[in-house]
């Protein structure tokens, strides 16, 4: 499975290098097959904000973005991205940006009009594969800092091989865990705050194999907004592992099984409310 250093040290104090702690869990009985950096080099892009969009004069798929990186400037960069709009804000590559792949970013002219720099998609920084469209960063984000340190991209990967008798580590709780009782002395932290259940609605379960599953939990979620997207950061922590983003929660189900190793599935409360078998009770108010 893979883990990420900035992940790990959540939870237990890390005063080690990423290639430290690949060799410290190594020597430990955990094999880690590869350490990478979460991001490819790239410099010289930073957070900005589109302020405005008009139509290109000379290209109908074109747009002129007014953008600025620190509240004042005024920069015009015309991009050809379905979602830029004013508002947004963006990862800006200024002229002098050197991207992966060596790309270097100068000031242009597409289509007989002046661009100064480029709007970056999420593929552009080899931060996934995305093309359809630039990359949308939390609105809370302060304008003019480099995106390397806004989305704390100087992180890396491992890629640990944990043997089949040690599911306790097949998680990044876990694998901290491991290493806090071998090195820190037992310091270990984990905060997980109990959620009230908004409503009364309950799905009954039967276990029929309490040997094989001695506990089976489960809730109603409800008020799911349909083609929802989840945050930047859970989609980001998620790609650094390996793991695409599918939809808010296929991800949280996600999330919470990589990071504390408990397995969750959701499933479709209209087609378990169908099964014969069960008793659906829903609240009178419902």
């Amino acid at each position: 499975m893979k883990i990420t250093h900035h992940w790990m040290r959540e939870f237990v104090p890390l005063g080690v290098t990423p290639a430290e702690l690949a060799q410290r869990l190594t020597l430990a009985g955990l094999e880690v097959e590869s350490v990478t950096p979460v991001a490819p080099p790239f410099s010289g892009v930073v957070v900005g904000e589109v302020l405005g969009v008009s139509r290109h004069p000379n290209a109908e798929k074109l747009a002129l973005c007014e953008v600025t990186t620190d509240g004042s400037n005024r920069l015009q960069i015309v991009c050809g991205a379905p979602n830029v709009r004013g508002g947004l804000k963006v990862a800006v590559a200024m002229v002098g940006a050197l991207l992966p792949g060596d790309i270097a970013i100068k000031r242009a002219k597409l289509r007989g009009v002046e661009s100064n720099g480029m709007l970056c998609s999420a593929r552009e920084l080899g931060l996934g594969q995305e093309q359809d469209g630039i990359m949308e960063l939390p609105a809370g984000l302060s304008l003019g800092v480099d995106v390397r340190q806004a989305l704390d991209l100087e992180d890396t990967a491992l890629e640990v091989n944990a043997t089949p008798n040690r599911g306790d580590c097949m998680s990044v709780f876990g694998l901290a865990r491991d290493y806090a009782a071998a090195h820190e002395g037992r310091y270990l932290t984990y905060a997980a705050l109990p959620v009230r259940a908004g409503h009364a609605a309950v799905f009954p379960t039967r276990i029929d194999a309490p040997a094989a599953c001695p506990v089976f939990a489960s809730r109603v979620v409800k008020g799911v907004k349909a083609g929802a997207q989840s945050p930047a950061w859970l989609r980001e922590r998620l790609r650094r592992v390996g793991v695409n983003s599918i939809s808010p929660i296929v991800d949280v189900t996600n999330y919470v099984m990589l990071e504390s190793g408990q397995p969750m599935h959701a499933y479709d409360l209209d087609r378990l409310g169908a099964a014969s078998q069960y008793a659906w009770r829903r609240p009178a108010s419902d």
